[in-house]
């Protein structure tokens, strides 16, 4: 390849040893330097979806088509992660620098699982990501009144919160607002109609995003096929048919309260430290739990969470 000066974007998509940078709006084809494999944990350190990386600008000598080297990846601000099945504390990076993840649930058919809605947020927390919480297929729900009582203690914590229906269009013109000039992606258990979603969102991209999913056989899904699709409004949306599980990384006993937005103001009251807000005496957030300042039901899931997680090493 014939080399020229230093370019900037970030990475589009990467199928196998080729990483599509969009620069502006072309997208240019380019391999990885070799020192990006060097290290104690390879996978990861080498660029991800969503990079922010600097390039040798080129042109590919055999087809003269322009072609790059990256050479540099920029700071994360935010990583989308999924934990490995078989050793907890292991994780796989598959997106990074996202500005928005939508946590897409149903109020109905399934019905609607806060459990894993708080354990989902947990995991954005983690990830520095700021979720929307996104309720799919009111037009199930008769009255709405039972679910939006169930958002109101989201909303009291700032998170965003969107009630729609693919099927009667509600929602839809907000989503795709939020979505505008932004990285977004979105997630969720099966069944909550994430597809239909985003094919009233982007006509098309629920079809390429399905036939990506059969390609790689039934919706298992890897890094080589994790892309993200530029959208008609100016954004960017994340291709995530194949991932069934939000895992929660990097956090142990005595983090996961920082993960609980409604936590925060009383955090810093406890006795210890280090407290893990389950069993230590002057726990000021056990407190606030039976003074109703914090929700029972919150809590109840954060103790969920909590026993699944390690002790901070000492």
């Amino acid at each position: 390849m014939n080399r020229t000066a230093i370019s900037g974007g970030f990475i589009l998509r990467i199928k196998g040893p080729d990483h599509y940078v969009m620069d502006g709006g072309e997208e240019i084809r380019c391999s990885v330097r070799g020192r990006f494999r060097i290290g104690k944990n390879p996978a990861e350190s080498m660029p991800v979806v969503g990079d922010d990386v600097e390039y040798r600008r080129g042109t590919a000598e055999n087809t003269g088509v322009a072609a790059g080297l990256i050479v540099s990846i920029g700071p994360r601000k935010s990583i989308f992660a999924r934990t490995g099945s078989s050793e907890k504390r292991r994780y796989k990076v598959l997106c990074a620098n996202l500005d928005l993840v939508f946590l897409v649930h149903s109020a109905r058919d399934p019905v609607l699982n806060l459990r894993l809605l708080d354990r989902m947020l947990v995991a954005a927390e983690s990830g520095r990501m700021e979720p929307v919480i996104c309720v799919n297929k009111m037009d199930l729900d008769a009255s709405g009144e039972e679910t939006d009582s169930a958002m109101e203690v989201y909303r009291k914590m700032s998170y965003g919160v969107v009630l729609c229906s693919a099927r009667d269009g509600r929602g839809i013109d907000e989503l795709a607002s939020l979505m505008k000039g932004r990285r977004s992606i979105m997630s969720g258990p099966s069944g909550a109609g994430k597809t239909s979603l985003l094919g009233m969102i982007e006509p098309g991209l629920d079809a390429r995003i399905g036939a990506v999913s059969e390609r790689t056989g039934k919706g298992r899904h890897t890094t080589t096929h994790f892309e993200l699709h530029p959208l008609r409004c100016g954004g960017f949306l994340g291709d995530t048919p194949g991932i069934r599980e939000f895992g929660i990384w990097e956090q142990s006993k005595q983090t996961l309260g920082a993960c609980f937005r409604d936590f925060d103001p009383w955090r810093s009251q406890c006795r210890f430290a280090s407290c893990t807000h389950s069993h230590e005496p002057g726990c000021a957030v056990k407190e606030a739990v039976g003074e109703r300042l914090v929700s029972k039901e919150r809590y109840e899931s954060y103790l969920k969470i909590l026993q699944d997680l390690p002790d901070l090493p000492e």
